[in-house]
Parts: C-alpha cells; sequence; structure tokens
C-alpha cells in the first residue's frame, strides 16, 4: 500500500500543481481521484496514519448519508479513484479541444499519452516480474524494509511515467510542429536604406552620411 500511497500523492500533488498554476484545468478530476486513492492506500496502514485516514474517510461517509450535495461529491470521488486514466485522457482531450491548432494538439497528446501509458505498463510488468519478486524477497525482509521498498516502487513508478510523458511530448513537439506562417526579414541591399525604428531620423541621417 505505502507504493500506492506515494505515487498516487506525488501525482497528486504534480497534477493541482498544473491545474492551479497552468491552463491545463481538465487535470481537476484527475487529481480528485489520485487524492482519494492516497486517501484510501493510508486507510490500509498498520499505523496511526491508517487509522487517521480511515477515521476521516468514515466522517465524511457518515455525513453524506444525511446530505445529498456530500453524497454526490463523495460517490464522484470514488468513481474518479476508480478511472483515473481515462480521466486523465479526458485532460488531453479537452487540451486539445481548446488549443488553437487542433490537429497538432492531438498528434502530440497521441504520443505523449502513449509513451507514458506504454512505460507504466513496462514498470507495471516488471514488478510482477519473477525477477523482481525474487530481488525483493532477498532485501525487503523485515517490516520496515518492505515498507520502504514499497516507497521506493512508487517512486520508480512516477519516475519512470513522468519521464516517458516528458520525453514523448518533446518527440512529439519535434514530429508535429505548430501550423504557423514564418515571417521573414525583406532582403536589403547595400543602397537601400532601412528604418530600424517608426522615429528614425537619427538612423536616416546617419546612413545618408555613410553613403555620401
Amino acid at each position: 500500500m505505502y507504493d500506492v500511497l506515494t505515487r498516487s500523492t506525488i501525482f497528486g500533488l504534480r497534477n493541482a500543481d498544473k491545474v492551479i498554476n497552468t491552463n491545463d484545468k481538465g487535470r481537476i478530476f484527475a487529481d480528485i481521484g489520485q487524492f482519494t486513492n492516497a486517501a484510501k492506500a493510508a486507510a490500509h496502514l498498520d499505523n496511526k496514519v491508517g487509522k487517521g485516514a480511515q477515521a476521516a474517510i468514515n466522517a465524511v461517509n457518515t455525513i453524506s448519508q444525511n446530505n445529498k450535495a456530500l453524497s454526490v461529491m463523495s460517490k464522484g470521488a470514488n468513481w474518479a479513484s476508480k478511472n483515473v486514466n481515462p480521466l486523465l485522457i479526458g485532460a488531453a482531450g479537452y487540451r486539445v479541444l481548446t488549443a488553437k491548432d487542433k490537429e497538432t494538439t492531438l498528434k502530440r497528446e497521441i504520443v505523449g499519452m502513449s509513451a507514458m501509458f506504454g512505460v507504466e505498463a513496462l514498470i507495471k510488468e516488471f514488478f510482477k516480474s519473477s525477477t523482481y519478486a525474487t530481488f525483493k524477497a532477498q532485501l525487503c525482509t523485515k517490516p520496515w524494509q518492505k515498507a520502504l521498498c514499497s516507497i521506493i516502487e512508487g517512486i520508480l513508478f512516477v519516475s519512470g511515467s513522468i519521464a516517458a510523458s516528458t520525453t514523448g511530448y518533446k518527440i512529439g513537439e519535434k514530429l508535429y510542429q505548430d501550423k504557423t506562417t514564418k515571417t521573414t526579414n525583406p532582403p536589403t541591399s547595400n543602397n537601400s536604406i532601412i528604418n530600424t525604428t517608426d522615429e528614425s531620423e537619427y538612423f536616416l541621417l546617419k546612413n545618408n552620411k555613410a553613403l555620401a
């Protein structure tokens, strides 16, 4: 559970930062799901943090039973926690819809999201492999070691996901450039005088003297 808690918390904080400080507002629903997953993971821990998280969840459930608005919000958060990846795809769709160059943005999103989900799938398969299981069994024997290994798994998963996403989007930007009209400066010759500013009397006089 420490791995789920670690990666859900880091992803939640990262996406919250993007929602607050950028125009990527479509991530807010996935962000709710990630924080909900973090709370659920914490509730499963056999320590004070787990007991506190479970108490908070129970309190929210009790209050929401008598309040329709809170009940809807609670159900929505639970649904989001089970559908984080579809919500991230929805956030990508939102970015496409709000972009000026929708076609280029769509192509970039496909490359970026595919890279992220692809690497995440590979990391999950590695953690399930017999090689990793043997390695973990040899090094992670004590309770605190098992907890530490689980936290490291979460950090590795997040790091791999972010690295893959960043690389994927950079590749997308290289493959699919913005459809902007490039303007070039008109050609100049030694016999022509180009005004460099709107108020260019000084430069004009200077050039005339140079030509004289």
